[in-house]
């Protein structure tokens, strides 16, 4: 419970520090705030994989508050997660943002396993209609309950269509010094304008099965 009560205070300074900032500083840019939500399902007995809901602001180059959810379609072990960061490279073909996350486990088999985490981002553009995304994080233990992973939770390539995109993309996982567990996928993405935009992933899981991922994120400016 004491981890727990850390956590909410760290997300209440995140909230509380910006706020103040925000009220000396009417230059700053408003903040868009932004809206994650994802689930997969197994494509063979439709169990669920994961669920993930996540929320952000971004004020300029900073990314603050970050605050979020997962678990793996059990009760027994979930994860809350908040941090912020920063834009560090804005470019016409290339942004890199870079994230620190304190990482919670809960339930009965979490152990109260705690972790830092950092994250990265790298998008890219190799022609207008063609570019990509790579995100990778590892879970750096905090006390002996944690055991060091590393997640490649995205690379892709995409293109375009204007009101949809296509594309194929790479994903892994590694636990501990176990051997890394691949998990390739393709996707698709309704751009909804307004609604917000709804990506589709069928994915090949380490298990010779397939997962569907849902993923829909929305911003409110």
């Amino acid at each position: 419970m004491q981890s727990l009560k850390n956590l909410y205070w760290l997300a209440f300074v995140l909230v509380l520090i910006p706020s103040q900032v925000g009220a000396q500083d009417n230059s700053q840019p408003k903040p868009q705030t932004f809206v994650i939500g994802r689930t997969g399902i197994f494509t063979e007995g439709g169990g669920t994989t994961y669920r993930f809901v996540e929320t952000f602001q971004v004020r300029g180059r900073w990314v603050f508050p970050d605050l979020g959810y997962i678990d793996f379609g059990k009760s027994d072990y979930k994860e809350l997660f908040v941090g912020a960061g920063a834009t560090l490279v804005s470019s016409k073909h290339l942004t890199l943002i870079e994230e620190g996350y304190f990482v919670q486990a809960v339930g009965s088999t979490s152990g109260d396993a705690r972790y830092f985490q950092p994250w990265t981002y790298i998008g890219w553009n190799i022609a207008p209609k063609l570019g990509g995304e790579a995100v990778y994080f590892p879970y750096l233990p905090l006390n002996k309950a944690g055991r060091i992973q590393h997640v490649l939770e995205r690379a892709k390539m995409e293109y375009d269509f204007k009101h949809w995109k296509l594309g194929a993309g790479y994903a892994a996982y590694q636990f501990g010094d176990g051997e890394w567990q691949n998990k390739p996928f393709i996707t698709t993405t309704l751009k909804a304008g307004k609604l917000g935009n709804l990506e589709i992933w069928l994915q090949k899981m380490p298990t010779k099965t397939a997962q569907v991922q849902v993923r829909y994120a929305k911003v409110f400016r």
